[in-house]
């Protein structure tokens, strides 16, 4: 390959040019340009702590996502289907108790 700064040629594997010192871009981490975020896997997060349901949703769509970004948000994602799954058991735990007292209450 070529260095992109002074147009040298390179081995294919360097990490930086040893002509002119500048990073080539090729091991490991994209350039701040080519870095996509995963916004879905941040709105599922996010949500899934006051909207259980939506944050379910955008938390399985950023995992979907999360291949396409490189992995960017896979972590998060996992971590709002947790949240909101656990929030949606307690939402109903909640409903059943408070059910039955009222039931309870009118016998």
């Amino acid at each position: 390959m070529f260095c992109k700064n002074c147009g040298s040629q390179i081995d294919d594997n360097a990490v930086v040019c040893p002509h002119c010192g500048v990073a080539t871009g090729t091991r490991g981490i994209a350039p701040e340009s080519e870095r996509r975020s995963n916004n879905f896997a941040i709105a599922g997060f996010v949500l899934s702590f006051f909207i259980a349901l939506l944050g379910l949703i955008f938390s399985i769509l950023g995992l979907r996502k999360a291949g396409e970004c490189g992995g960017s948000g896979k972590g998060l994602s996992i971590a709002g289907i947790i949240i909101a799954i656990l929030n949606m058991i307690g939402a109903v735990i909640i409903y059943a108790v408070t059910f039955s007292q009222i039931a309870g209450s009118m016998i």
